[in-house]
This record gives structure tokens, sequence and C-alpha cells, in this order.
């Protein structure tokens, strides 16, 4: 579904418990911009299939639409990182690209998550936390592997993470990539 400057993504929505694929109609923003619209706490998703995180082969429900409370998503799995943050304007560079990358590990409930941030300010875990913006922390070239199922995981170009969800975060400033 498109209307007037808006495009439908693809998306993998982790919560505590399960794993929903489906599509998200998203503004020239991305997905950053819709989960940080302060006039909802909802996402709306369409062509929805739910899976259980230990059985992620068999779908439990199929459903033509549904609604996530934002606050209830641990993180999402884009394949492209330019369905989720806006990628940059006649300006330059987008401010979630700008900056040096460094290698990140860190946990929410049921996963572990390794990849990359991209920070210009000072190489110390909790600023990046602090300083990027919104609710969600962008991770780059990332992977996400449940902690009690290690064989199962998922990985994208770009994982969007709820801060709060987050148990530890790893940081790795001297990470050069090759």
């Amino acid at each position: 579904m498109t209307t007037l400057g808006k495009h439908a993504i693809n998306v993998d929505i982790f919560t505590d418990a399960y794993r929903v694929t489906g599509r998200i109609t998203v503004s020239s923003g991305g997905l950053v911009a819709e989960l940080a619209n302060p006039n909802s706490d909802y996402l709306d998703v369409e062509d929805v299939y739910v899976s259980r995180i230990h059985e992620p082969a068999k779908i439990a429900v199929h459903y033509s639409e549904a609604t996530f409370r934002k606050s209830n998503i641990n993180f999402v799995v884009l394949q492209d990182r330019r369905d989720g943050i806006p990628t940059g304007t006649i300006h330059g560079a987008s401010i979630y690209s700008r900056g040096r990358p460094m290698s990140v590990f860190l946990t929410v409930p049921a996963f572990e998550i390794q990849g990359t941030v991209i920070h210009e300010g000072k190489p110390v875990a909790g600023a990046i936390l602090i300083q990027s913006t919104g609710r969600f922390q962008s991770i780059f070239e990332a992977h996400a592997s449940a902690h009690l199922y290690p064989d199962i995981s998922y990985s994208g170009d770009l994982i969007l993470v709820q801060k709060e969800r987050i148990g530890i975060f790893c940081l790795d400033p001297n990470y050069r990539k090759g």
C-alpha cells in the first residue's frame, strides 16, 4: 500500500516470546519516525504472521492486521537500513550514519544482538545510549541469536533495539571495519 510519500516495508518484530513478520507503511523518515511518533503508542502491521521464538518455522497465527504497543517491542529487524532511517538529504548524510563504527554486543529478553553502532561522540557505552536519538538504538549489520536456542538467529542490515529493553550493552571502541 502506498499513499502520498508513504510506502510499505517488510519487518520482523520481536517481543519477549514472539516473532511477528509483516508490513508497515512508513513515510520518508522510515520506521524510526513511526516508532518515535509521539501521537501514538501503537504501531499498525499488515499481513501478520506470528511464530513463537523457540519454534520459528511454525506459524502460530496469520491475520490481515495487528497493532503493537510500541513499549512491548524488543527489537525490529530490517533487511535494508533505508527502510528504517532517513538516509540523507541534499545537505549530506543522515544523522544516523555519521560518525565512526564501533562493535557492540547487547542483550534484550530472550536474545543477544551483535553489530555495529555509528557514533560521533566519545566511545562510552552509556553515552551512546543516552545521546542516540529516540527510544530505539540503531544497530547496523546486525545479528540476533536466541540465548536459549543459539541456532535460532536472525540477521539484518539494521536492527532497531528498544533502549528500555536493553539489559547489557557492551562496546568495543577499537573496532575498525576492514
